[in-house]
């Protein structure tokens, strides 16, 4: 006979976590984003998928990746997810989406101000990471960003989920002169560092970041060796402690505790002591910067409101929280998206570029104008003469990209009369009777179990009276109003579309 193997106390707390409030959504998207696999190219495209289903998200992660200390990629503004995955890299870009969640995470929770507050100290500890990174001999700043930011990750989730628990573990420390693992260890039966090793295996993290957010021995640390695991693990432990040393403390105790996490790490981190509350300054400054994208002020903070009073010299970075009327270099209507996107084209253009490229720029840009529910990019195939989804964006990206294999051969359809005639086609209602009957099979069966689109648009992309591409994007439910000036900019990007294709043959 079966019998039911008992749960551990840490699979309680995980099960619990996610039965209830938006977890299992956050899990979702940050496993997935981890899932993405294969070459660079696959990966990016799946990435770019995944965050660009969250509007909010796009919208707060180019801001973040714009942010100054990504400046010396160039003076253009980045305004595309696909162009910061191209210009920054996978792992920047997946770092910088983690990191905002966390924050979005938030919403509608008891104890916002004390939960945003905790989120606030993970960045701060994330910004610190960066900034010790090339002390401890660690290459890539934005993992060590992190690594940093996720070193406590058990105690935030735990303060998300279980609040009212760990404010009887701050008790317990204060009563009993517990350490905080020993502590948590006690009340939830599981310690905050257990939980958060557990939360990110959960979520994918590849090895480095699991070893970097594993504990470090008591004791003054040895130099690590030539591991850039090992390093990482000291800069995700030396961010965390510094935080720890100066949180919540006055001045003297300050220097006290900065004396001990000096001595501690300094055979391990190349850093003077005097510049370890220099780094925190500096950290607190950026941090306002980079902070203000989140709608958080800082400064309600107290170690913040300190850290702020002296100034910290900040390289390359601007100390001005950008405000609604500031441009920030990335737009928030459709006007801006294309106008910046099309900007985005030009100087893919004018490098090295792949075809593949262009028809992911179109696609995002084309859905971030928030105009419509799907896109689909379709590209000539030769063999089959017919055109097929390659790119698509929205709420059946998936089903409808494999779907979309448009023959070239005459049928009496609406796509044909837009490939066949480089025609643009509006169409406002494909319920009306006259537009019904051509509307192609095909296209019928991509929406299986649900209405077909109300409404559509299809911008054909033609060299030489030759149809190689077509743009098709849909409203499921509602009619399609476009501006006349921004369906001018939708056409002019399928315009330059054109040229980018025309210049590759």
């Amino acid at each position: 006979m079966n019998q039911e193997v008992a749960k551990t106390p840490l699979q309680n707390l995980l099960s619990e976590m996610d039965q209830g409030g938006d977890f299992p959504a956050l899990s979702r998207t940050i496993t997935e984003i981890n899932h993405a696999v294969g070459d660079d190219n696959s990966r990016a495209n799946r990435m770019t998928e995944i965050i660009l289903r969250d509007i909010s998200l796009t919208k707060k992660l180019l801001r973040l990746v714009n942010a100054a200390h990504y400046g010396s990629f160039g003076n253009q503004p980045i305004s595309t997810i696909s162009r910061a995955v191209v210009i920054l890299g996978f792992d920047a870009v997946r770092n910088a989406a983690v990191s905002l969640m966390l924050f979005e995470h938030l919403h509608n929770r008891a104890h916002v101000d004390a939960l945003r507050g905790e989120a606030v100290d993970s960045f701060f500890r994330g910004v610190l990471g960066r900034l010790l990174a090339g002390g401890a001999g660690v290459r890539d700043s934005e993992e060590a960003f992190i690594s940093a930011l996720f070193r406590d990750l058990g105690r935030l989730m735990a303060r998300f989920h279980f609040f009212e628990q760990t404010e009887r573990v701050g008790e317990l420390m204060r009563n009993e002169l517990l350490d905080e693992q020993t502590a948590s260890q006690r009340l939830l039966g599981a310690s905050y560092d257990d939980l958060g090793l557990a939360i990110a295996k959960h979520w994918h993290f590849p090895p480095a970041i699991l070893h970097a957010m594993t504990p470090l021995p008591d004791g003054a640390l040895r130099k690590p060796g030539a591991n850039d695991n090992d390093r990482l693990q000291v800069v995700a432990n030396m961010a965390r402690d510094l935080h720890r040393s100066i949180a919540g403390k006055g001045a003297a105790e300050q220097a006290q505790s900065i004396d001990s996490l000096f001595l501690r790490f300094r055979d391990a981190v190349q850093i003077s002591q005097d510049s370890l509350m220099e780094t925190a300054r500096r950290a607190a400054h950026i941090m306002r910067s980079e902070t203000a994208i989140l709608n958080v002020d800082i400064r309600k903070s107290p170690l913040m409101q300190q850290l702020l009073q002296e100034p910290a010299e900040v390289e390359a970075e601007e100390d001005l929280p950008p405000t609604e009327s500031q441009n920030d270099g990335v737009g928030e209507d459709a006007t801006s998206v294309l106008a910046l996107g099309m900007q985005d084209m030009t100087a893919l253009m004018l490098g090295q570029y792949h075809l593949a490229d262009i028809f992911k720029l179109l696609a995002e840009l084309y859905y971030r104008t928030e105009l419509f529910d799907d896109v689909v990019v379709s590209v000539l195939d030769r063999a089959s003469q017919s055109l097929v989804g390659r790119v698509s964006l929205g709420r059946n990206a998936a089903r409808m990209r494999n779907t979309f294999r448009i023959p070239l051969s005459f049928t009496p359809d609406v796509f044909h009369a837009a490939i066949a005639n480089g025609q643009d086609v509006l169409i406002s209602d494909a319920t009306a009777d006259n537009i019904r009957s051509r509307i192609p099979e095909w296209y019928l069966r991509g929406f299986k179990d649900q209405k077909p689109a109300h409404a559509f648009l299809l911008l054909p992309v033609m060299i030489n009276n030759k149809a190689l591409g077509l743009i098709y994007a849909d409203k499921l439910s509602q009619p399609l109003r476009i501006p006349s000036h921004l369906l001018g900019l939708l056409k002019a990007l399928r315009n330059q579309a054109a040229l980018a294709l025309r210049q590759k043959l």
